[in-house]
């Protein structure tokens, strides 16, 4: 396996920055293009661990904002995360001139979806744990019980510990609790197939959310969903578990794909 250094030049005045694996013996020339969480980079589990171990080429990156990575970034910017995506796309297709899939955790699985609802020009698309209530009016006191009050008073808070401290400010709040998954409805069913895994005890995104992303796009063939019993939200003690879901399934959809 080599990993490769990549850096894509936006249109808003910063670089993507990301890694570039290629895979002895892979299964097919497709690219898999992996997408990490909220405070994350393309080195944070589970991304890392599939982009080294998957069969298949892979792509990382981190999104504008995050890692080595220009521009910044909000706690609802996930249409900002779409372009970022979309131009690392773009990229790798005007490249490698290769099929290309899409994968994303938590986060970064909302915005694999929000791209495909969008474009629809990406056949296999996996989504591992994502957030489906985005509109949930209980999110801010759930997750930061204490920061409501500094919340109110100042309009933002610093969300403390991670790689960096994160400002969360009141306007991106309202932007993240605007986000409407519900748009996966708009997933062409002839032109793209979805997978979706979640753990059982994921404890940040509700398998909730999983079972109604497999009502709104299902059913099998156009999407599958898996369910890791015991698994937490980055598939701590499950990653093995993890990658064979996402590896078996694109090996089962290649035909599919290569006749279309």
């Amino acid at each position: 396996m080599n990993e490769s250094p990549l850096k894509v030049d936006t249109d808003k005045g910063f670089a993507l920055h990301g890694s570039l694996y290629l895979k002895s013996n892979a299964p097919s020339d497709a690219v898999i293009i992996l997408c990490h969480g909220l405070r994350g980079t393309r080195y944070a589990q589970p991304v890392r661990y599939i982009a080294e171990n998957l069969k298949y080429h892979v792509v990382t990156f981190d999104f504008q904002g995050n890692g080595e990575s220009g521009g910044s970034t909000a706690i609802g910017n996930l249409y900002d995360e779409v372009e970022n995506l979309r131009c690392i796309i773009s990229y790798v297709r005007s490249t490698l001139n290769r099929e290309i899939f899409i994968c994303g955790h938590s986060k970064g699985a909302a915005v694999v979806l929000l791209y495909a609802s969008i474009y629809n020009d990406v056949p296999l698309v996996i989504n591992i744990s994502a957030r489906y209530d985005y509109p949930n009016p209980d999110y801010v006191k759930k997750v930061f019980p204490d920061k409501l009050e500094k919340l109110e008073k100042d309009g933002f808070f610093v969300w403390e510990g991670g790689s960096n401290d994160y400002i969360v400010r009141k306007e991106d709040l309202e932007t993240r609790s605007k986000v409407d998954m519900s748009c996966v409805k708009n997933i062409i069913k002839e032109k793209v197939r979805v997978l979706t895994v979640h753990g059982s005890k994921d404890e940040i995104c509700s398998i909730d959310g999983a079972y109604t992303y497999d009502k709104l796009i299902g059913p099998e063939p156009h999407h599958k969903l898996i369910v890791i019993e015991d698994a937490d939200h980055v598939f701590r003690k499950q990653q093995d578990e993890l990658l064979k879901a996402v590896e078996s399934w694109l090996f089962e959809n290649q035909s599919w794909y290569l006749a279309k």
